[in-house]
C-alpha cells in the first residue's frame, strides 16, 4: 500500500488537497474521478497506514455502519455498499478508508478480513461480530449491534466527562484562589501585624506559617501533582501493582462505586452483544474482558472464564469474583435458568444506565458544595486571622 498527498480542483474550481492510500497512482486518479476532482499533482509519502489517514472518530464509525446496515437490509451486496460509501461520503478520511476496504474485498478478502487490516479503526470485537454475521448470514444484525455499542460508549464517555471536567475545573480554580491569597494577599496584610507590638492569636500564627510554607514551597506543591501522576504511570507497568491500585480505586467512596458500575455495565453490554451474535459463553467472556478499564475487574473476568471453562456455573463464578453487584449475579442466574440471557442482560443495561446517571449527578452535586465550603472556610480563616488582631488592637486603644 502506497500513500499519496495530492492537489486537485473540485467542480467549483476551488483548490483542494488531501491524502490517499492505494496500490498505484492509477487508483488515485480513479478515486479522484469518482470524487469529481481534477488531479493537479501528487507525491508519494513514506508513512504508515495507521498514521497516514488520520484518526477515524466514533461518529464516523457510526455513519459508516449505519450506511452499510441500511443497504444490507435492502439486499445490496456489501462490496456495492462500500463502493457507494466511498463515492458519496462527505469525509475524505471515510472515502479513503472505504477505498482500502473496497480494494481488499475486490482482491478476494472477506469483509471481516478487510476490516482486520485496519486495527487502528476496527477493534477485534467488532471484527469478530462481522465475521459471525458473515457465517450466519445476518450481517445487518451484527452491524446494528456495533452501532448500538458505539453509541452507548459515546454516551458513557459523555457522562464520564461530565463527572470529571466540571469538578476538576472547580478544584483548579480553588487552588489558584488559595495560592493568590496565601502568597500575595496574606503576606502583605500580616506584614502590618508583625510590625505592631501586639499578641497574635493562634489562628493568625497558623495562617502566617501556612502562607510562608506555600510561598517558599510553591514549586514543590505544583510539581508534586505531575510527579505523583508519573509515578503511578510507572507503577502501572507492573501488572500485579496495577491490579492492586485499581482494586484500591474501587474502594474509594462514590468514585469507586461509579467506576464499578460503568465497568459492570460495559461487561453486561458486551456479553449480551456477543452472545446475541452467536458466540459461545467462553468467547463472550473473553470479548467482555477486553472492555473493562479497571484491571482488577479485568482479571476477575479472566478468572470467571477459567472457572466456567472448568465446568462451574456462570452466575456462581461471577458471584465468587466479588467484583459484580448482586443484581448482575441475579440476572445472569435468571438468564441461565430461563435460557433467555439476552433479555436478562438488557434489564441490567437499562438499570445501570439510570444508576450511572444518578451516581454522576450525585458526585457532581457533592463536589461543588465541597469546593464552596473549602473556599468559604479559607476566606473565613483569613478574615478571622487578619481582622481579629486588628480589631483587638483598636479595642486596646480605646
Amino acid at each position: 500500500m502506497h500513500h499519496y498527498r495530492y492537489k486537485a480542483f473540485n467542480e467549483d474550481g476551488k483548490y483542494v488537497s488531501g491524502k490517499f492510500a492505494g496500490e498505484d497512482p492509477s487508483e488515485l486518479a480513479s478515486f479522484l474521478r469518482l470524487s469529481k476532482l481534477e488531479l493537479v499533482s501528487f507525491k508519494e509519502e513514506k508513512q504508515s497506514s495507521i498514521s497516514f489517514l488520520g484518526k477515524i472518530k466514533q461518529k464516523d464509525l457510526i455513519s459508516i455502519f449505519v450506511h452499510l446496515e441500511q443497504l444490507e437490509k435492502a439486499g445490496v451486496p456489501i462490496i456495492e455498499s462500500i463502493s457507494d460509501l466511498r463515492e458519496t461520503a462527505d469525509s475524505t478520511k471515510i472515502r479513503n478508508l472505504m477505498h482500502e476496504i473496497y480494494e481488499a474485498i475486490k482482491n478476494g478478502s472477506l469483509f471481516s478480513e478487510s476490516l482486520a487490516k485496519r486495527p487502528d479503526v476496527f477493534n477485534k470485537i467488532y471484527i469478530s461480530l462481522i465475521a459471525m454475521g458473515e457465517k450466519t448470514g445476518n450481517l445487518s444484525s451484527a452491524m446494528g449491534s456495533i452501532i448500538e455499542d458505539i453509541k452507548w460508549n459515546m454516551d458513557i464517555q459523555r457522562k464520564t466527562r461530565k463527572a470529571t471536567l466540571g469538578p476538576l475545573f472547580g478544584i483548579f480554580m480553588m487552588f489558584i484562589v488559595v495560592g493568590v491569597m496565601t502568597t500575595i494577599v496574606v503576606p502583605r496584610v500580616t506584614s502590618f501585624l508583625k510590625a505592631q507590638d501586639i499578641s497574635l492569636p493562634l489562628a493568625t500564627i497558623a495562617l502566617m506559617a501556612f502562607s510562608d510554607f506555600v510561598a517558599h514551597n510553591w514549586y514543590l506543591i505544583i510539581f508534586s501533582i505531575p510527579a505523583v501522576w508519573i509515578a503511578i504511570k510507572i507503577l502501572y507497568r507492573f501488572e500485579e501493582v496495577a491490579i492492586q491500585i485499581d482494586d484500591i480505586k474501587l474502594k474509594i467512596p462514590v468514585i469507586g462505586t461509579i467506576s464499578s458500575k460503568i465497568d459492570s455495565a460495559k461487561f453486561c453490554q458486551f456479553f449480551a452483544m456477543t452472545f446475541r451474535s452467536g458466540l459461545g459463553v467462553l468467547e463472550c467472556l473473553e470479548a467482555a474482558s477486553t472492555v473493562a478499564k479497571n484491571r482488577a475487574i479485568k482479571r476477575g473476568i479472566i478468572v470467571i472464564r477459567q472457572q466456567v471453562s472448568d465446568g462451574h456455573s456462570l452466575a456462581k463464578s461471577i458471584a465468587a469474583s466479588g467484583y459484580f453487584p448482586n443484581l448482575v449475579v441475579r440476572m445472569f442466574k435468571v438468564g441461565e435458568e430461563s435460557g433467555n440471557m439476552d433479555s436478562a442482560l438488557n434489564n441490567i443495561k437499562f438499570f445501570y444506565d439510570r444508576e450511572i446517571n444518578d451516581s454522576i449527578d450525585r458526585l457532581v452535586g457533592m463536589i461543588q458544595p465541597t469546593i464552596t465550603l473549602v473556599m468559604g472556610g479559607m476566606i473565613a480563616w483569613i478574615a478571622i486571622a487578619v481582622f481579629g488582631p486588628i480589631y483587638g488592637s483598636f479595642s486596646n486603644l480605646k
